[in-house]
């Protein structure tokens, strides 16, 4: 059995929830605090569009499909060019420029080919003196 007293916001005798309030008045306090967004954020216009996450839940299962079944490098990486045009709406996403103060990683600098994705680096064959 819950106490019976006075609510701290109306006044009127009532089963306290807790914190001195009424269930009313406690849960409109709850649903405000959890209506507080941090400043910058717009609920109604998402950083991240609905069609843009089913584009990467789908590269998802492909990449994640292709690991599975053992795929090799090289045919991964071409299968990766046959979606890439697929991908178009959210290449802004899947790499990061640089900043100014960051130097870019091996396979992270832009490709000859203008791809979306990031490029193994070019290995040096040593012995022969020729690049491959």
């Amino acid at each position: 059995m819950r106490r019976i007293d006075n609510c701290l916001e109306c006044g009127e005798v009532r089963e306290i929830a807790a914190h001195g309030l009424c269930f009313t008045h406690y849960r409109e306090k709850q649903r405000a605090n959890e209506r507080q967004l941090p400043p910058g954020v717009d609920r109604h216009s998402p950083g991240v569009r609905r069609e843009q996450k089913k584009l990467f839940r789908g590269f998802t299962s492909v990449m994640v499909g292709l690991s599975d079944l053992g795929v090799s490098r090289a045919d991964v990486l071409a299968i990766r060019r046959i979606v890439e045009p697929y991908l178009a709406p959210i290449a802004k996403f899947l790499s990061l420029p640089p900043e100014e103060n960051e130097v870019a990683v091996a396979g992270e600098q832009k490709c000859e080919s203008g791809s979306l994705f990031t490029q193994p680096p070019k290995i040096s064959n040593k012995a022969g003196g020729q690049n491959a």
